[in-house]
């Protein structure tokens, strides 16, 4: 399937802000229902000890969806592990939230952080879920290359191919899945059961979104050539894989310095 790199209703700076938290807050509740990354949390426990690293940088975040679930399996296993969350659009009230429940672990820029260009002052592993696919090819390319430019480790993750199959997936359990799970969403709103059910505007702006993601996603070999045109002198290890996960199959981009000299954790 060809990809196609159409527009998402959240990208756009004058979409209001209270709907895409409402559209982030849903993708953070499937994603934990759904307990998408799994069976990375070997991965990324590997990518924290060869970079001699600690912390988690991870861009375009949304609303920090999969992290609850990573954290609760990753910390008994590394208990210095640290996530900064950052995004363009930050989802204060949903970074805070996933803060309450991790204080010693997560934290958050509560100021935009462009993927295009992370200060450098945020040192770590770089991990992007469910948002790669945002990006154009140069723009893709462009993330990828300033991650190897300024010696960090990446981790790129999708939770989702671009197939005919996963589209068809899309339009059958989307509006489903958004009816049945919003009224469990916290906090809870009256305003966002208004615009789900009496004007199911959330629905239909997610539905859409959905299916252009599908339509935007890179297959590992695409997520590959990115790093060897960022890595022409071959200064990295990089691994594609994908792993059959309970709704969707999960592919991931990873990559890291041959020689990792870890600092702790900035913040700015």
């Amino acid at each position: 399937m060809r990809r196609l790199h159409l527009f998402e209703f959240e990208d756009f700076s004058w979409f209001p802000n209270w709907l895409r938290d409402y559209g982030t807050d849903f993708l953070r509740a499937i994603s934990n229902r759904a307990d998408y990354y799994e069976h990375l949390i070997p991965l990324m426990r590997e990518v924290l000890e060869r970079s001699n690293e600690a912390t988690f940088i991870d861009l375009a975040s949304g609303g920090g969806g999969g992290w609850e679930k990573i954290l609760r399996r990753l910390i008994p296993l590394r208990p210095d592990v640290r996530v900064v969350l950052t995004d363009l659009f930050p989802n204060n009230a949903a970074f805070a939230k996933l803060e309450s429940q991790f204080p010693a672990h997560v934290t958050h820029c509560a100021y935009p952080v462009n993927v295009l260009d992370v200060p450098s002052c945020l040192h770590g592993v770089r991990t992007q879920f469910m948002s790669f696919h945002h990006f154009n090819p140069l723009d893709a390319q462009r993330i990828v290359s300033h991650a190897v430019a300024q010696r960090a480790s990446i981790l790129v993750v999708e939770a989702q191919e671009r197939n005919v199959f996963t589209l068809l997936k899309f339009i059958l359990l989307s509006p489903l899945s958004v009816w049945w799970l919003t009224p469990r969403i916290r906090p809870f709103k009256w305003r966002r059961l208004l615009f789900t059910y009496l004007i199911p505007i959330i629905p239909a702006y997610l539905l859409w979104d959905g299916l252009v993601s599908v339509c935007r996603t890179y297959t590992p070999e695409e997520m590959l050539d990115f790093a060897h045109r960022a890595d022409a002198d071959r200064l990295y290890i990089w691994e594609v894989g994908r792993i059959t996960g309970k709704l969707l199959p999960v592919i991931y981009l990873l990559g890291y310095p041959i020689e990792s000299a870890g600092d702790d954790a900035g913040s700015c």
